[in-house]
């Protein structure tokens, strides 16, 4: 699959027995609207410095909260961190870049700048789409568009669809299911040449969730997002998939 073949040989040993000590590798957030002046800057340069670093491993992460680490410990063990962690183990240098907004849904994401190149994008944005029952129709249409966009942007890398944090089983005001949302996302993801990783198991062990009021750098967090074992669960999932 592409060069990140190079860099994975026993990173998941390694991530789970170090994922307490790991730091965010040049880690911001660029988020759209209010923020996106700020972030194009920060963009500009963390791609002028991976053009001045061939060898630079770039790594792109599109989402909504998850994506911005609610609500893990720290940032460090935020599942975007601890991936681009089990990515240095190889001993190659990681440009991170993550696109990312609470509540975003496909269609919002589709107003992002998602055109930077990138040799690895890990995209997760089915969860508020099922939660703000979102007509399937528009969803299928709005997650299609972000995907050909970011396969357009970068051709030869490597696309990864995380599917919904969700109850698979679940209904939403629609009277569909998590897994109809999750559905589409696998089918565009394979449309794209990506892969697609169902989060359903990782989402329905308890272990990953909570406790309600723990503390964490966004605040309190809650019974909904994943907890430190549950970014850690993601990111070896991702790693898993390469």
């Amino acid at each position: 699959m592409h060069a990140l073949r190079t860099v994975l040989p026993a990173v998941l040993a390694v991530l789970l027995g170090t994922a307490a000590a790991c730091a965010p590798v040049a880690a911001t957030t660029p988020a759209p609207q209010a923020k996106q002046a700020a972030a194009a800057r920060q963009t500009s340069a963390r791609v002028a410095t991976a053009r001045a670093d061939p060898a630079a491993l770039r790594v792109q992460f599109v989402g909504a909260s998850v994506t911005e680490g609610w609500f893990a410990s720290s940032p460090s063990h935020a599942y975007p961190a601890l991936v681009v962690h089990g990515l240095t183990i190889g001993r190659r240098r990681v440009v991170k870049r993550v696109v990312a907004l609470p509540g975003a849904t496909a269609e919002s994401a589709g107003t992002w700048g998602l055109d930077s190149p990138s040799d690895l994008t890990v995209v997760q944005l089915a969860t508020n789409d099922y939660v703000r029952s979102t007509p399937v129709d528009v969803f299928a249409a709005s997650y299609a568009a972000v995907l050909r966009r970011l396969r357009a942007a970068s051709p030869h890398g490597d696309i990864v669809c995380l599917g919904g944090w969700d109850d698979p089983a679940a209904v939403n005001h629609l009277d569909l299911t998590a897994r109809e949302y999750d559905d589409i996302a696998r089918s565009a993801c394979a449309a794209e040449d990506g892969r697609y990783i169902d989060l359903s198991a990782i989402y329905l062990d308890g272990r990953n969730h909570g406790p309600d009021g723990r503390p964490t750098f966004r605040g309190p967090g809650d019974l909904f997002h994943p907890n430190d074992r549950g970014h850690q669960e993601l990111a070896s999932a991702v790693l898993a998939s390469l």
